[in-house]
């Protein structure tokens, strides 16, 4: 039911431009996606680290005390130097935790979506304290005549949901936090439904509970309320350990379709699926059994994380739907499928 471009990846490290050679461009991956005039742009977000010197270990972080620039942290290593990393994804040396790279958005366009441009430095870059070690996984609602950015600010404070706005992808508005810590994977619904806005996110759990698909609503986009649980994740396999939501929500005859993606054993990352009322956003009618797109092929089993499938871009035609998603935190790769497919496959309750 969907069908996988037979030339992925389309877009890989290489192809992005970095200018500062102690930088090395470490993987680009989990692009937000909309139509802007008669072009798809995608939202890339573009993961930099230092590049390796023997004997010292290297962070980046937007420095606070330069207004934010990129900043190469450097430790000599040597016995008293405490560090620790048992995740490829972040590092923690004398007790306080840095990730291992620092992420970007960069901008591409196509005519095509196949056949990408690249803006030649990023286009949205960390800007304040709550994204000092990074902004990641961009998402892209076009409402009126504004496109909404939802993305993931992250800091030593944690990692919290942000909104932006452009109308031209060249200048951003920062609208600010719009869910604390810890909190992402925040979804905006594209119009108003019974006067309100609506917003699909995901609190961590640490305690208690698997991490879990909430639903939300507001006035204004920026407070938000009325929370609740939407989903949890299934006791099966491909998603017992937690679930986030997708891309923004596609709004059908039979309802709104979601896409959401899963983590099941051995950490591996798949996309699923429900329906929701149309006039209801909080009431499921239906859910996939069965995981729709799953990692296959080398680009999506090897990379930075190995077994991931995850996207928080895609593009409607009618009934087409192009799926822009990254492929094991270093590739973005493209998956093809009609509306009609995919709720085919969802089973009603």
């Amino acid at each position: 039911m969907i069908r996988k471009y037979k030339n992925n990846p389309i877009i890989k490290p290489g192809d992005i431009k970095n200018e500062n050679d102690e930088l090395e461009v470490f993987g680009v991956f989990n692009p937000g996606a909309t139509k802007y005039k008669d072009k798809i742009i995608l939202l890339l977000r573009v993961a930099l680290k230092p590049r390796e010197e023997n004997g010292w270990i290297k962070v980046l972080i937007a420095d606070k005390e330069s207004n934010y620039k990129l900043k190469i942290l450097k430790w000599k290593k040597r016995k008293s130097l405490r560090v620790e990393s048992n995740d490829i994804r972040f590092i923690d040396i004398n007790d306080q935790r840095y990730l291992s790279s620092l992420s970007v958005f960069y901008l591409a366009w196509s005519n095509d979506g196949l056949n990408f441009s690249f803006s030649e430095k990023p286009v949205f870059q960390p800007a304040d304290d709550y994204e000092v070690f990074g902004i990641e996984d961009p998402r892209i609602t076009k409402i009126n005549d504004n496109y909404f950015i939802t993305y993931t600010a992250v800091s030593e404070n944690g990692f919290c949901a942000a909104l932006a706005s452009t109308k031209d992808f060249i200048s951003f508005d920062r609208i600010g936090i719009i869910f604390p810590p810890e909190n992402k994977d925040v979804a905006l619904f594209p119009k108003k439904i019974n006067k309100k806005y609506y917003a699909l996110h995901r609190p961590t759990n640490s305690f208690i509970g698997k991490p879990s698909i909430w639903i939300s609503e507001s006035e204004n986009l920026i407070h938000w309320g009325n929370h609740r649980i939407l989903l949890t994740p299934l006791r099966k396999k491909w998603e017992r350990m937690k679930i986030g939501a997708g891309p923004e929500p596609i709004l059908t005859e039979q309802g709104w379709l979601v896409l959401y993606h899963s983590c099941g054993d051995n950490e591996v990352y798949s996309m699923n699926a429900i329906l929701l009322d149309r006039n209801l956003p909080d009431k499921i009618i239906g859910r996939t059994d069965q995981p729709l797109l799953v990692p296959e092929f080398k680009y999506e089993k090897a990379g930075v994380v190995q077994n991931v499938v995850f996207s928080n871009g895609w593009i409607s035609y009618g009934n087409k739907i192009l799926i822009y998603y990254g492929a094991a935190d270093k590739y973005i790769a493209l998956a093809e499928a009609s509306i009609y497919s995919l709720i085919s496959l969802i089973k009603r309750y």
